[in-house]
């Protein structure tokens, strides 16, 4: 199930990049290769040249980064060297598929001041009071985000009351709302864009916009808190069966937010190009400078914290703000942490086995990596040696296909933690008044030797 994720996860980076690059080297909206230019310096033999070379190294690219993905499919068993080897292939994937873009970018822009093809003033921040004072005057009420919030705390409760294990699972719904939150708070203060000299059109566009998107940042809290009780409802459900089912809703709202996200810009784009289309006083600035590499935004001159993209759908943090370098940076740092702690973890547990000892005075004493756990010899309600471990699913823990450790709800028996080899039995149950604990080592005869001691120890 893992490796579906990943996959799924590997393809959608996959069409997402293709699909924003691989646009940007054909003229659209006054620029090419997210340098502005006039139309009619198409025809330049460099700029086709620059067209040419673009086409031919990115398809190459995207060939060989498709090839990639081969060893992660080969690493199907080994879960933790697969897990460490998608961040890989994904950071050289990023990397790689950028490379060609950003060379076509410094080339545009180094033949645009060449020839001198400016377009519009430079260093200019505009702005419209007029729109400036009623831009916000049909975007959604921040009080509808009573909704979601509302959906957030409630399950948060329900889990810590219910299932103790997986309330971690349910505060994703609440910081995914209290984000859009602040991105539809933020919206509502950052400056208007003007689009002409027309107040009327800056008007219509600039409300336009920000309805469609504070409507779509409340849809998305929304639908992502019925995301986290979809999974949390699954994660307690001990079938196993219903892993396609769980599946299959994160691959829907994962595809609903993106998809909707994609819509609602579209539409705002199409919009734009119609209104001023019909507009005989459009604005053009020229600030292809403030575009590092053709997607990094910044400029000390405007203090827009965030700023629509030239490259893709959506905005880009103007790195010039002390908060944009603050957002940018923890970004960075939240995800190599990220990364390199997951990674640390899964090949620390791939290569550390559990072990189990009963101490001197008495308490059976299981240690591992983040789910240790002891109990006194006493407290045991039933010792078993069985062949079969209940199916379930896992609410706290790890799973792959050769083990699986730390807390999960078992079908029969309920709340369990597991340190086992899966399809190596015999496993020692054992009952707590808690719950129930399944244990075995890699050879059977020694897990037999363990329970015999476990034995002895509870008839003393």
């Amino acid at each position: 199930m893992l490796t579906a994720l990943l996959l799924f996860t590997a393809i959608i980076c996959y069409i997402a990049i293709l699909a924003t690059y691989k646009p940007q080297a054909k003229y659209k909206n006054g620029m090419l290769f997210a340098v502005t230019l006039p139309p009619d310096v198409m025809d330049h033999a460099d700029i086709q040249s620059v067209q040419a070379r673009f086409n031919h190294i990115f398809s190459k690219a995207s060939i060989w980064m498709g090839i990639g993905l081969v060893p992660f499919l080969l690493l199907y068993a080994w879960i933790p060297y697969q897990i460490l080897y998608f961040f890989v292939w994904l950071s050289v994937f990023m990397l790689v598929m950028l490379m060609p873009f950003r060379r076509a970018f410094r080339d545009t822009l180094a033949l645009k001041r060449e020839h001198e093809w400016f377009v519009g003033n430079k260093r200019v921040i505009l702005s419209d009071l007029r729109v400036a004072h009623l831009k916000n005057k049909r975007s959604a009420s921040l009080w509808l985000y009573l909704i979601p919030f509302a959906m957030a705390i409630g399950l948060l409760l329900w889990a810590i009351r219910v299932e103790d294990q997986l309330w971690g699972v349910t505060t994703g719904g609440l910081f995914l709302t209290i984000l859009f939150f602040f991105i539809s708070l933020y919206m509502r203060k950052n400056k208007a864009k003007v689009y002409s000299m027309n107040t009327d059109v800056n008007l219509v566009l600039n409300q336009a916009r920000r309805r469609a998107l504070s409507y779509l940042w409340l849809f998305m809290a929304i639908a992502e808190n019925i995301h986290f009780l979809l999974v949390y409802i699954f994660r307690m459900n001990e079938n196993a069966g219903m892993d396609g089912v769980w599946i299959a809703a994160i691959v829907l709202f994962t595809a609903i937010p993106v998809g909707s996200m994609y819509y609602v810009y579209r539409r705002i784009q199409t919009l734009e190009q119609e209104v001023l289309a019909q507009d005989g006083k459009v604005i053009y600035t020229d600030e292809d400078e403030y575009w590092a590499n053709g997607f990094t935004y910044h400029n000390p001159h405007d203090k827009s914290i965030f700023v629509p993209k030239r490259v893709g759908m959506g905005e880009t943090v103007n790195t010039a703000t002390g908060v944009g370098k603050l957002i940018v940076w923890g970004i960075i740092g939240i995800t190599a942490a990220i990364i390199i702690g997951v990674s640390f973890m899964m090949i620390r547990s791939e290569m550390t086995s559990p072990t189990i000892t009963v101490t001197p005075d008495h308490r059976v004493d299981i240690k591992y990596p983040m789910y240790s756990y002891d109990f006194g010899i006493n407290d045991i309600r039933e010792l078993s040696l069985v062949d079969h471990v209940p199916s379930g699913a896992k609410t706290n823990g790890e799973a792959t296909g050769q083990y699986s450790r730390g807390h999960f709800r078992l079908k029969e028996v309920g709340k369990s933690r597991l340190y086992i080899f899966k399809n190596n039995p015999p496993y020692i149950r054992i009952k707590l008044d808690n719950g129930y604990i399944f244990y075995n080592e890699k050879d059977p005869l020694k897990t037999k030797q363990i329970f015999e001691q476990l034995q002895k120890q509870l008839g003393e």
